[in-house]
């Protein structure tokens, strides 16, 4: 079976018949999906081009009808499949005549003329009229036709060529007659044409079609011919049988005009001209991801030295990103070998002779080379200059890194741009009046493009066209996040965000295009390959591939090793590719994702608290985690992952997950506590005791009763501390260990309401309980509790005494409450007015609770600091300790920063 798309949409059986197809759209769909043979068109994409980028609101279920039928007759090795995010028509080249029109053109450049003459003929002969003739969509329509004409006319040229070598010009004139009729101004068709009636001895003829061309093309252009038709003419008037073949020696000027309303990059503009110009054989690499400007940073610079290339300036976009196929080499360098002055029939078949003719035309010259878009090294070495005085500029969404290694190329990424740059962008575009009126506006407009100029420009063509619009309504609807990739587009032009990004995945390889369909279930702006291996349930070392594979397509950025990031436009792409996978799929994907950060979290847990019980095994345990295998690390992994592990309790909190919820939120609130933030402490014990509450599960409960008595005793909230103790006691049920931890949280919470002689009988009580079950870390602590209440009871000597029990209570490895203890000892000698045995033990205290990021602990210690250093050595001693300890104070969001604050102040007085 074939497909015929060079004139009329056909569909032809094996036997040559040809097959009803029905409805003109459903034409449009087999045309689509046969120009991107063997690669996946998006379902979004084909309702664009089908409904020519407006399609009706039932479009989708028209679509997924022409798309049955299609099925139903396909047969004879082309079948169409279903392929996340779309659908795909697979087959070989062969059956679609596009495809084959190509396959035979190619081949014919690397055979003699006898044979390339057959090919031509064959390849010309399967033209029935101008592509998709019958196809009602113009999009589709014009996004290839011009294209493959191109190809066609050349194909002409070539063949008339080829039968001027084997001196059979006379075959040529009827075709380039036909071809100049319908296009009298392509002067390489009327040069072969004049040479072709030359050749059969009809020398007036040829003279007169010069003329007339000549005459068209001061009349309608208001030029004179170019050097190829000139070259003709001179060959008839000389009654030579081929052109003359010496290039004119003409500078090229092929740089396309700079992007209006280019703004800052300063940076980059520097950095280009340091590391290229000056330099020998010096190629530049500009890569990014889509839509960041490299384009237009590009051709700014190459405008602004053009004037240091006086033997011009070489263009050529190749495409490597585009809805097509990338630019072949040969046909990039058959521009460049025309710009430089060879005629077509001077330029060499072959790919490799091509690029040495190009190289010895700009031997010894200085010329810039530009080559943008460019989709790989391979596609860009052929076009590399041999000589020393070129300089070569590359864009491309790939890092090229196969260019630094082999070729010596200086790589630079091009970032998103920075906040005033990003405003300057939507002043050239609206105005400065305009955006001056709503500057909170624009500064969030330029966040939720993500300061992507693509994105910036998209928004500014739509606010400059809607001059009623105020910023604030367009911010309005970019807010949400469902729509927000619809709104920067453009889709009568079938540009924008949406089209950019999915140009990138649809090039990305099984496995990378999976993970980056799975990473839309990840709520984090930034992951590690653990996370990755865990959404996929692969080894990490595969995740690492994967993850390296996207960082190279510029849809991830390394921010630092092993860790990656991507903008929040990339985050809601993945949103809506994920949306295209199946329910039960991403549920599983989000278990593991869940399982993965709770596994880790509750290792991470046990570095950091005293008695932990692990939990039991997770549903999903993951293939590859981190081993934690020191304090230090967990607390380094979970300030890394706290952004990410708050996300992922808010998904198991609305997918109703109620065993995970609580789970993770003991872990984090485990964070929390050594990090000294109550606030969070007290959210996530609100959430971790709802989800115990609502799962009967009473031991849980109670656990996180206690964490919230303790938690709400250090806001001053005592009546609400000491009934979390009180009930958490009351579920105990038995269990000796939860009803010693509320005995020593109640005794904890009546001290803190200075009730200390009741505080002192719980203490004492729970001090009983701790030896019994023998428990020396919990004695430590609760001795520690009892020193205070002595303090408070003004009784130094005594809290010394227990102070100095409960450090030799406590087990090698450092904990929070060790920290405790040694702020307890340090105000215990204070109050005996022993200031140098304070500040030893509040100064070890400090630097335990640093190593341990126990930042509320080292706030208490700076302060006591502080105070022991005003009264020995006076104000200026102690602000530096007052100061940190404001700073930490204000950053766990702690009251006692005012009260700091106000100590500051009258320190500062003179």
């Amino acid at each position: 079976m074939r497909v015929n798309l060079l004139g009329p949409v056909e569909l032809v059986s094996a036997g040559g018949e040809p097959v009803r197809l029905g409805a003109a759209k459903r034409r449009t769909v087999l045309a689509a999906l046969a120009l991107e043979l063997n690669r996946v068109v998006s379902g979004d994409r084909l309702l664009d081009l089908v409904w020519d980028g407006s399609p009706p609101p039932q479009a989708k279920a028209a679509l997924q009808g022409h798309i049955a039928q299609l099925r139903k007759v396909l047969t004879g090795g082309v079948a169409l499949v279903t392929r996340a995010p779309g659908y795909a028509l697979t087959g070989s080249r062969d059956a679609v005549d596009a495809f084959r029109f190509e396959d035979l053109v190619v081949r014919a450049r690397d055979v003699a003329d006898e044979r390339a003459v057959d090919l031509l003929r064959e390849a010309l002969a399967l033209w029935r009229g101008p592509v998709l003739a019958d196809v009602p969509g113009e999009q589709l329509r014009e996004a290839v036709s011009a294209r493959l004409e191109e190809r066609r006319l050349g194909a002409v040229q070539d063949l008339a060529t080829r039968l001027f070598r084997l001196d059979r010009a006379a075959e040529a004139v009827p075709a380039l007659r036909d071809e100049v009729a319908a296009d009298p101004l392509r002067e390489a068709l009327v040069a072969r044409l004049v040479l072709a009636l030359h050749g059969t001895g009809r020398q007036a003829e040829a003279l007169e079609l010069f003329h007339r061309t000549r005459e068209r093309l001061a009349e309608e252009l208001g030029v004179d011919p170019g050097p190829e038709l000139r070259d003709a003419y001179q060959a008839v008037l000389g009654g030579a049988a081929v052109p003359p073949r010496a290039p004119v020696n003409r500078a090229p000027a092929q740089l396309p005009r700079e992007h209006r309303g280019f703004v800052g990059r300063e940076l980059e503009l520097s950095d280009l001209r340091e590391s290229l110009m000056g330099q020998d054989s010096a190629i530049g690499l500009l890569v990014g991801p889509a839509g960041v400007g490299k384009t237009a940073l590009a051709l700014h610079w190459a405008h602004r030295v053009a004037g240091d290339f006086p033997d011009g300036q070489l263009f050529v976009n190749l495409r490597g990103f585009d809805e097509t196929e990338p630019l072949d080499p040969r046909a990039a360098l058959v521009g460049f070998l025309r710009a430089l002055g060879l005629t077509d029939s001077q330029i060499a078949a072959d790919l490799e002779d091509q690029a040495a003719q190009y190289r010895s035309l700009l031997a010894g010259r200085r010329v810039l080379v530009l080559l943008d878009n460019a989709r790989s090294a391979e596609q860009v070495r052929p076009l590399l200059p041999g000589s020393a005085r070129c300089l070569v500029l590359v864009t491309s969404r790939h890092r090229l890194d196969d260019l630094v290694v082999t070729e010596g190329a200086s790589s630079l990424h091009v970032p998103t741009l920075p906040e005033e740059s990003a405003e300057h962008l939507l002043a050239a575009l609206l105005g400065r009046p305009r955006i001056e009126q709503e500057p909170e506006a624009v500064a969030e407009l330029c966040e939720l493009c993500d300061r992507l100029p693509l994105a910036l420009r998209i928004a500014g063509a739509r606010l400059a066209s809607r001059p009623r619009w105020t910023i604030q309504s367009l911010v309005d609807e970019l807010r949400d996040e469902q729509g927000r990739l619809s709104a920067l587009s453009l889709p009568e032009a079938g540009r924008g965000v949406h089209a950019a990004l999915a140009v990138s995945y649809r090039e990305l390889p099984e496995g990378a295009a999976r993970l980056f369909r799975r990473l839309g279930l990840h709520p984090g702006t930034d992951l590690d390959s653990y996370a990755a291996a865990a959404l996929l349930d692969i080894n990490v070392v595969s995740a690492r591939t994967h993850l390296r594979t996207l960082a190279y397509a510029n849809l991830l950025h390394e921010s630092t090793p092993d860790r990656y990031s991507r903008h929040d436009l990339v985050r809601l792409f993945t949103h809506h590719l994920a949306a295209s996978e199946s329910g039960k799929d991403n549920r599983l994907a989000a278990h593991r994702l869940l399982d993965y950060y709770l596994h880790v979290a509750d290792s991470a847990r046990a570095h950091l608290s005293d008695h932990v019980l692990p939990f039991g095994p997770p549903a999903h345990r993951p293939a590859s985690f981190p081993e934690l295998s020191s304090h230090a690390a967990a607390l380094d992994w979970f300030t890394l992952e706290e952004a990410n592990l708050g996300l992922a309790l808010d998904i198991a909190v609305n997918a109703g997950e109620r065993e995970r919820t609580w789970q993770l939120a003991l872990c984090l609130d485990a964070f929390h506590f050594r990090r000294g933030n109550r606030l969070d402490r007290l959210a996530l014990c609100r959430i971790g005791l709802a989800a115990a509450r609502s799962l009967g599960d009473g031991h849980a409960e109670a656990t996180f009763l206690l964490r919230l008595g303790s938690t709400l005793a250090d806001l001053g909230r005592i009546d609400e501390a000491i009934a979390a103790c009180t009930r958490a006691a009351a579920l105990a049920g038995g269990d000796r260990n939860l009803e010693l931890a509320a005995l020593a949280n109640l005794g904890y919470c009546l001290m803190a309401d200075d009730r200390l002689d009741r505080a002192q009988e719980v203490i004492l009580e729970a001090l009983e309980v701790a030896r019994e079950v023998g428990d020396a870390r919990t004695q430590a602590n609760i001795r520690n509790n009892l020193a205070n209440v002595l303090l408070r009871k003004h009784q130094p000597e005594e809290a010394l005494r227990h102070a100095t029990e409960a450090l030799d209570l406590f087990p090698a490895a450092p904990s929070k409450a060790h920290t405790a203890t040694l702020h307890t000892l340090g105000a215990a000698a204070q109050q005996l007015g022993r200031a140098d045995e304070a500040l030893e033990s509040y100064r070890a205290g400090l630097e335990l609770a640093a190593s341990l990021g126990d930042r509320y602990q080292e706030a208490l210690c700076h302060r006591a600091i502080g105070d022991v250093l005003e009264q020995s050595e006076g104000v200026d001693a102690a602000r530096p300790h007052w100061l940190a300890a404001f700073n930490l104070y204000r950053d766990l969001r702690l009251a006692d920063a005012d009260d700091l604050a106000r100590k500051l102040s009258l320190a500062t007085r003179p």
